[in-house]
């Protein structure tokens, strides 16, 4: 009895794929630095929050790169974690907007 399974699929990622990561990090920091200090000199809520996402934006790169090389487990808890990151930032600008229309 023959086998008509296919060979599994490589884990690797694409060559390149790491590179642009580390680019995208890169750039991600640099925006969240620069969008941070505007939006603490200005005291914009809207700054604010690009500026969080650029970090998360950085750390969600952060974790892709070290779990580049591992299973797909790792990866799948890996993007769990991310959502829930992301989840925590987008709290954290929706009450700050709360509070700064509540402050005035």
């Amino acid at each position: 009895m023959a086998c008509s399974c296919s060979p599994p699929e490589s884990n690797s990622p694409a060559p390149g794929f790491r590179r642009a990561l580390w680019i995208a990090l890169w750039i991600n920091l640099a925006m969240f630095l620069v969008e941070g200090w505007a939006s603490f000199q200005s005291g914009s809520v809207s700054l604010m929050a690009d500026a969080i996402d650029f970090f998360g934006d950085s750390a969600n790169y952060v974790l892709s790169l070290s779990v580049l090389s591992m299973g797909l487990a790792w990866r799948g808890r890996a993007a769990m974690i991310k959502g829930l990151t992301m989840a925590v930032f987008g709290l954290v600008v929706w009450l700050r907007a709360i509070w700064v229309a509540q402050s005035g």
